[in-house]
């Protein structure tokens, strides 16, 4: 086994076929698909199965690839090593389900750890929990933050597993209605779906499946609310619940200070019987990242101390 081949076979997983590798990689076909066929032979192991619209991982394969992607970046490391002259800027990747709290605490940290001076290449990426979970898989991302229903842990725990990756718990929370100060419903004593049905419920598009979404609120709330709008980032989100009168949307708990700033409120409502899980994730025996490790630990106490601000919060309702 060589590096050659090991950058060969990243390339297949990342273009989706082997045609399309040798394409980007500027070299003949046959030499692509021999150095497959000859690292599959040396490992006793089938990294693709052949499909009409490429390759996909097989199980082993989907072993291997996360393996090699950890050799590749320490690789990478070592051919920069030799130019001490150059501060070279430290790099970390973040996939984040979205959720304001992550992007608050990202602030705070570079704010509290990280020199004004200190060079560095940050990437943060909030998408929906696939495509985290497939980030920090395929290395693009360092850490990642994903959300799931309780009832779906073990799943997910297996999933994760699978694909070499290793998960902490984050927050585990029953989903909050966002909503403007003045809207209508914000003084009601609890919201039931009745009262919801005439207003317009704010949606992140990565989850047009109404069964998913309503899955982590209520899985017996079948119906879809009759009134949607899909966004794809938190500033349209945002705007429609600023602008739009009656808008609302579920969420997990949001620092009092972005609330305050955008004049909303959090209500808690019977409606939300499912417990959600927020996981931090990462790939098992990567190269150490001090500031991957130090952003993961502010983190982690970060979503704690909300969560617990949450349910004194919820606390205090009841017993008023």
């Amino acid at each position: 086994m060589n590096l050659q081949q090991l950058k060969y076979v990243l390339a297949i997983y990342k273009e989706g076929s082997i045609t399309k590798a040798s394409h980007a990689l500027f070299c003949a076909q046959p030499n692509v698909s021999s150095a497959l066929k000859s690292l599959e032979s040396e490992l006793h192991i089938r990294i693709f199965d052949r499909t009409l619209n490429g390759v996909e991982l097989t199980p082993q394969g989907e072993a291997f690839i996360s393996y090699a992607v950890n050799i590749m970046a320490q690789v990478e490391r070592l051919e920069n090593i030799g130019n001490e002259s150059v501060e070279i800027p430290a790099s970390l990747g973040i996939s984040v389900s979205r959720a304001s709290y992550c992007t608050q605490a990202l602030s705070l940290w570079m704010n509290e750890e990280i020199r004004p001076e200190h060079p560095l290449s940050l990437h943060f990426c909030e998408t929906n929990t696939e495509k985290v979970i497939d980030q920090v898989f395929r290395a693009e991302s360092d850490l990642g933050v994903i959300r799931i229903p309780a009832f779906y842990e073990s799943y997910y725990g297996q999933l994760l597993a699978n694909k070499n990756l290793c998960h902490t718990l984050l927050m585990r929370f029953q989903m909050l209605l966002v909503m403007r100060r003045d809207h209508p419903l914000a003084g009601k004593a609890d919201i039931t779906p009745d009262m919801l049905k005439r207003y317009t419920e704010i949606v992140h598009g990565d989850h047009r499946n109404p069964s998913m979404t309503m899955a982590r609120i209520d899985p017996l709330l079948q119906e879809t609310p009759p009134r949607r709008i899909y966004v794809y980032d938190r500033g349209s989100q945002i705007d429609l619940l600023k602008t739009l009168p009656g808008a609302y949307m579920w969420a997990s708990p949001i620092p009092e200070d972005i609330l305050e700033e955008a004049g909303m409120i959090l209500r808690s409502s019977s409606m939300a019987k499912v417990y959600n899980l927020d996981l931090l994730i990462r790939r098992k025996n990567s190269p150490e990242n001090t500031m991957a490790k130090s952003f993961a630990d502010y983190l982690k106490k970060y979503a704690e101390r909300l969560a617990n601000e949450a349910d004194n919060c919820s606390a205090e309702k009841e017993i008023k």
